[in-house]
């Protein structure tokens, strides 16, 4: 299964805006494109796999009164976690593999100062033993416009991602879970949530948006959005969820089935770059 959210900013106009103009109009009023910054935007979240077409889920505006519930529920969260982590290394610290593994570290740090002494070396050596083996990372809610780990498992994965994922995993024995590597999709507490429904996710490899078939179909949703409505601008968040939900429902299985199937293809470009992603699918 491929997921993976999209930002589409409220006014704007996307992909490029053609016009035909002699050389000396270059910067004519109705021929230079109009830019924004920090404008307001929109973000969807899809599902789409071979022959499905699953969830569309449009990110509502968080409230002051909703971040200052979920600041309360992380913080006390984050002690509980603490807490744990702490027992768990004072419960490591008192087995014999924590001993087994000091004995040995201690031997082998012993044989090495013997050599180094012996060439007039300084010998730095491993003592992992005197570290902790669990950490815990504290969870923090986000303050900016993205979609932070807390929000993404309680408004997305929790009542709409995993049922959907558990949902094909009954007739998908081999079943995996794609999404790239955004803090929210890869955070200690959401591979923790994850894992504990039992959900197998494929291990995404850095800068790769080409490998996720759902980036083909939200650009092809944007270029509808563009060639339907002209010079038409979008005014609000409202009338944009909208487009979007008419779009998304557009969407073809054979689009999805087409994307899909190109990426053996992409895959073998970037193997034959030893890695680059400086091709187009």
């Amino acid at each position: 299964m491929f997921t993976d959210e999209m930002s589409i900013e409220v006014g704007a106009v996307f992909g490029s805006s053609l016009v035909w103009r002699e050389k000396s109009e270059k910067w004519h009023d109705d021929c230079v494109g109009t830019k924004k910054k920090n404008g307001t935007s929109v973000m969807c979240w899809g599902a789409i796999a071979w022959g499905w077409k699953g969830p569309f889920f449009l990110w509502p505006t968080t409230t002051k009164e909703e971040k200052k519930k979920a600041k309360k529920e992380i913080a006390d969260m984050n002690e509980q976690m603490g807490g744990e982590t702490e027992r768990l290394n004072a419960a490591w610290k008192a087995s014999a593999e924590w001993r087994n593994l000091k004995e040995q570290e201690l031997k082998v740090a012993a044989e090495m100062r013997a050599v180094g002494r012996a060439e007039g070396k300084k010998v730095k050596t491993v003592q992992s033993f005197r570290g902790k083996k669990y950490t815990f990372r504290p969870l923090k809610i986000g303050e900016g416009k993205g979609v932070d780990s807390w929000r993404y498992v309680n408004h997305l994965c929790k009542p709409i991602l995993w049922p959907a994922c558990k949902e094909r995993m009954a007739s998908l024995p081999d079943f995996r879970l794609m999404e790239d590597n955004a803090p929210s999709h890869h955070s200690d507490f959401m591979n923790k949530a994850r894992e504990e429904e039992g959900i197998n996710k494929v291990n995404w490899p850095a800068n790769s948006p080409d490998f996720n078939p759902i980036e083909h179909i939200w650009r092809l949703m944007k270029s509808r959005i563009l060639r339907g409505r002209g010079e038409e601008r979008i005014a609000t968040p409202a009338q944009m969820k909208e487009v979007l939900a008419e779009e998304w429902a557009k969407i073809s299985l054979e689009e999805i089935n087409n994307e899909i199937s190109k990426l053996p293809l992409t895959m073998g470009r970037c193997m034959l770059q030893d890695g680059g992603n400086k091709f187009e699918a």
